[in-house]
């Protein structure tokens, strides 16, 4: 399954360094997770965007998804998704978040949302994505990207 299906332009956001600054603490993951909302909430499939703040936060609270590598997966099924959703965030020079497993700024933030009903659409993505993210020339290509188009077609290439 082809991740970019659930992706749009105005969900990509490759300028995280700014929106968080360059506090020398980085922002909590709880900030980076509102952030992120705010662009899934620009989709007509988010029903809630207060209550998905609330479920997404939650639910990092449990299992933070700070996979390593520079990497972060926050998601989330919840009724507030009508189908899934997701959005993207690039720091080019990385977010230092306290609980990352090897200490690495984060630079790639793929969050994920969708219904609790639409397992198998939500499990194929999280699972082509998990493989992807193994391989550290795509994660450089979507760090790398100028523009959200190049971030669409890298998620969609094979």
């Amino acid at each position: 399954m082809n991740p970019a299906r659930f992706l749009d332009e105005s969900r990509v956001d490759l300028a995280l360094d700014a929106v968080f600054g360059q506090d020398e603490d980085g922002p909590s993951l709880e900030a980076l997770a509102n952030h992120m909302v705010d662009l899934l909430a620009t989709s007509e499939d988010v029903v809630n965007p207060t209550k998905l703040r609330n479920d997404l936060i939650n639910r990092e609270r449990r299992a933070p998804s700070l996979l390593g590598r520079g990497v972060a997966m926050p998601h989330v099924r919840t009724m507030q998704a009508r189908k899934l959703v997701m959005a993207v965030g690039v720091a080019h020079d990385g977010l230092v978040l306290e609980g990352t497993p090897d200490g690495e700024p984060v630079r790639l933030v793929i969050a994920i949302v969708g219904p609790p009903y639409d397992d198998r659409a939500y499990l194929q993505v999280y699972k082509r994505l998990g493989e992807r993210l193994l391989d550290d020339a795509w994660v450089a290509r979507l760090v790398a990207a100028e523009h959200p188009g190049e971030v669409l077609r890298a998620l969609g290439s094979h």
